[in-house]
């Protein structure tokens, strides 16, 4: 029972971040978006270098080490990537890191037991942005 509350607490922390990093964006406020992505990496376990740096399997051992649902944990990943990659001035990296999220939110939707349609919405938007900057 404790445990569950820990993981509730962590994922509603982890999205009030993402409602907070959405906000920012949507007001133009980079600073603190910034720093509000910064956090929340922190909150998965690592500083945003290790994610974006390292290669899956890294990424996917430390979650394993955690407790609750690593996938859970992938989704989550992918999710603040993709903010992280529309602040991201840099066409290479905003790339880079947009790519990643899109293989993370793919592994996770291959290795989900749940079906639904805002992540596939989600992974679609992904896919068009990613097509948008390389074209």
């Amino acid at each position: 029972m404790i445990e569950q509350d820990y993981l509730m607490r962590f994922i509603n922390t982890f999205f009030d971040s993402i409602n907070q990093i959405i906000n920012g964006i949507s007001r133009d406020d980079i600073e603190n978006v910034k720093i509000q992505i910064s956090h929340s990496y922190k909150l998965l376990g690592n500083e945003s270098s290790f994610f974006i740096d390292e290669d899956f399997e890294e990424i996917f051992k430390l979650f394993k080490t955690k407790d609750g649902d690593y996938l859970k944990r992938v989704q989550m990943l992918s999710e603040l990537m993709y903010y992280d990659s529309l602040i991201q001035k840099n066409i290479e990296i905003k790339n880079n890191i947009l790519k990643k999220s899109i293989y993370l939110l793919e592994y996770y939707i291959e290795n989900t037991k749940e079906f639904s349609f805002e992540i596939n919405n989600r992974l679609t938007t992904m896919k068009n942005e990613l097509n948008s900057f390389s074209q």
